[in-house]
C-alpha cells in the first residue's frame, strides 16, 4: 500500500460534492468501499509515493558515497602498522565514520516510517469524510471495506489464506452499492483544487556527512 512522505499542507479545499461525483439515493441501507483501490488510485497516494522514491534514491545515493569513502580508507589502513600513533588514529576515524554512516540510515528510515504513518493516516481521514459524505447524500446508513478475492496475489499457504478470508468483511454486493469510484473522484477533485502536488513539502535532503 502506500507510501508516503515528509509532512506537508493537507488538502485543504472543501471535500464536498464535485461536478460529476453525484450519486443516485440508494436501494440499500449498506454500501461498500475499497480501501486497497483508494490507497493505490488516489491523485494525492501516487504524488506521494512518487516523492517517497525520489527520497529513497537520495539516500542511496548517499549512502553509496559514504561507502566509498569508508572502504577508501579501510584499504588505506592496511598501509600502516597495528599499534602505531598513526594506525590507531586512522583506525578511530574508520569507526567514526561507520558509527555515523549507521546511526545516519536509522535516522533516514525512521523519517521514511514517521511520513508513511502521517500520511496513511491523512489519506484514510479524508476517506472516511467523503464517503461519509456520500453516504449522506444517497441515503447509505453503513459504509463497510470491502477487498477484492485474489487468492494468487498472497503467499500460497492455508494459514495466510485463511487469514485473508478472515480480514474480508464483506463476502458479496450487489455493483450499484460500491462507491470506491466516486470517492477517488471527489478526492482526486479536491486534490487538485488545492493545487495537487504543489501542497506538498519537497523531500528533505538527507544530512550530509560530518
Amino acid at each position: 500500500m502506500l507510501v508516503l512522505l515528509a509532512c506537508g499542507l493537507v488538502v485543504t479545499q472543501s471535500l464536498g460534492q464535485s461536478a460529476g461525483t453525484a450519486v443516485p439515493r440508494a436501494a440499500s441501507p449498506v454500501a461498500v468501499i475499497d480501501l486497497v483501490r483508494i490507497f493505490a488510485e488516489c491523485a494525492q497516494i501516487k504524488d506521494l509515493n512518487e516523492m517517497i522514491r525520489q527520497k529513497r534514491d537520495d539516500i542511496t545515493r548517499e549512502g553509496n558515497q559514504r561507502k566509498e569513502v569508508i572502504e577508501s580508507k579501510q584499504s588505506a589502513l592496511s598501509a600502516f602498522q597495528p599499534g602505531k600513533a598513526d594506525y590507531e588514529a586512522r583506525r578511530k576515524e574508520l569507526v567514526r565514520l561507520n558509527t555515523d554512516a549507521n546511526v545516519w540510515f536509522k535516522l533516514m528510515e525512521d523519517e521514511i516510517d514517521r511520513d508513511m504513518f502521517h500520511w496513511t493516516r491523512v489519506i484514510y481521514e479524508q476517506t472516511m469524510e467523503i464517503a461519509g459524505q456520500v453516504a449522506r447524500e444517497s441515503g447509505y446508513a453503513v459504509v463497510l471495506h470491502r477487498s477484492e478475492f485474489k487468492p494468487f496475489d498472497i503467499e500460497q499457504s492455508v494459514q495466510t489464506l485463511r487469514r485473508f478470508i478472515q480480514d474480508r468483511s464483506v463476502v458479496y454486493n450487489i455493483p450499484d452499492v460500491d462507491i470506491t469510484d466516486i470517492v477517488i473522484r471527489r478526492m482526486d477533485a479536491a486534490y487538485a483544487a488545492a493545487g495537487g502536488r504543489k501542497q506538498l513539502l519537497p523531500a528533505e535532503e538527507p544530512p550530509k556527512q560530518p
